[in-house]
């Protein structure tokens, strides 16, 4: 790989060099002076670089431009990011004075230690007690603002009657559109801007969405996927029947795991989950932006939004690991996705074990073939999150090189999770293995 200034460059050797410009970050820093994991995951990469806004700043590997433009957001955050890690001190002692046991400390006050750099700068003499006031309204306040009021919110009757009544109307009031897979054909095939400017604010996406709703709408998209992909659709996990049902009001009245079938409830719990305390409207107003979402199609109020979904989906019979290489004629972005999951190694020891040629324990084994056989679905289950996510948050995917990196690194996150799984797996097993070794 090239190494040298104007190639491309590791991105955690961009981050580790502009890190080391800051002083007064040490209690945030590794030891070799580069930021700690966690301050890449908890304050970088979400609240500095944004890299949900900008997924070609998060690459792995980044080109002349995007490594000079992550060291500019970095070092330009300088003054806030040495006030967060003067704040985290703070967070600690009083924390321990609090008796404050829940959650992982720097996951907890590292993103809590930088709103307080944004909101008072550096640390002054009241710090200690500003700092046990945010710890008392994160633990304390904030939940009761959160989950739980919106747990009483829906618990009155006449107001659960009047939001599922104003639920329905808005799902029928929402009329079929036309369907027009042109623009989504060529941009599955070609991934140009220009094809995604063509593509972003039509109302395509929620066309397939809407569709899905007709009476026979899981074959209607089954052909859809058929015209533009050449591929079958299996079971996407988007519905339990042949058109999707009105998602309840109330996430206890959810009668399956169909993903475009879950509750209000459970949508507005994921924004409450997504939001700090102090960008949260009142629950009556996530309530009803939540309503309007769900009454879109795929559940996604912005177009664009939509229109990834519906990327995901054309894309995701195409996935299937086990099986090896797509077979000709699938979209080269497809296959690209499908080889970099099939050549995993606990994918490969799959396939050698359905071939006969490794022995499988029978627990384990089963669940990471089930895993395997449903990669679509469970891709488009995290697809689907993130794609919400950038809605509650008013994101929005700039160009086409957004897009692939949307989709690729989600695969990527899928495929992660799985490898994670066979670990644990293989550490369960291991007194096992070792006693017939």
């Amino acid at each position: 790989m090239t190494t040298e200034s104007g190639g491309p460059r590791l991105r955690s050797a961009v981050l580790t060099q502009a890190w080391q410009r800051i002083d007064g970050v040490e209690i945030l820093s590794s030891a070799d002076g580069g930021p700690l994991t966690r301050t890449i995951k908890k304050i970088i990469d979400p609240l500095v670089i944004r890299t949900a806004a900008r997924p070609r700043l998060g690459r792995p590997v980044l080109d002349q431009v995007a490594a000079a433009e992550v060291t500019e957001l970095l070092l330009a955050d300088a003054d806030r990011l040495r006030a967060t890690a003067a704040w985290f001190t703070h967070l600690k002692r009083r924390r321990r004075a609090l008796r404050i046991t829940a959650g992982n400390v720097q996951d907890v006050c590292f993103p809590l230690a930088y709103e307080l750099a944004t909101g008072f700068g550096t640390p002054g003499p009241d710090a200690a007690e500003t700092a046990a006031a945010a710890l008392r309204e994160l633990h304390g306040e904030s939940g009761a603002a959160g989950v739980d009021q919106l747990t009483a919110y829906l618990a009155d009757p006449r107001r659960s009657a009047e939001l599922t009544e104003e639920l329905h109307h808005r799902w029928y009031a929402e009329s079929p559109l036309p369907h027009d897979l042109s623009a989504l054909r060529t941009f599955v095939h070609e991934l140009s801007d220009t094809a995604w400017r063509a593509l972003a604010d039509s109302a395509a996406g929620h066309a397939l969405g809407l569709g899905l709703r007709r009476p026979g709408g899981a074959r209607s998209l089954t052909e859809a996927v058929r015209e533009i992909s050449g591929l079958p659709a299996p079971d996407l996990g988007l519905q339990r029947g042949e058109r999707t049902a009105v998602p309840p009001l109330d996430r206890r009245d959810e009668t399956g795991a169909g993903l475009l079938e879950r509750s209000v409830e459970r949508r507005v719990r994921a924004t409450l989950r997504r939001l700090p305390p102090d960008e949260r409207a009142p629950v009556a107003d996530l309530v009803d932006d939540e309503l309007a979402r769900v009454a879109a199609g795929f559940g996604l109020g912005q177009p664009a939004l939509a229109v990834c979904f519906a990327l995901g989906v054309v894309l995701a019979p195409a996935l299937r690991p086990l099986d090896g290489a797509a077979p000709a004629g699938v979209p080269e972005f497809a296959r690209r996705l499908n080889a970099q999951v099939a050549r995993e190694g606990y994918v490969l020891h799959a396939r050698r074990a359905l071939a006969g040629t490794t022995p499988l324990t029978p627990r384990p084994d089963a669940e990471l073939l089930r895993d395997l056989r449903e990669f679509a679905k469970q891709f488009l289950s995290r697809l689907w999150v993130r794609l919400h996510g950038f809605d509650v948050r008013g994101d929005l995917p700039a160009d086409a090189a957004d897009v692939r990196d949307l989709v690729t690194g989600v695969v990527r996150s899928t495929s992660l999770d799985l490898r994670t799984k066979v670990r644990r797996s293989l550490t369960a097993r291991l007194p096992d293995l070792e006693a017939v070794s």
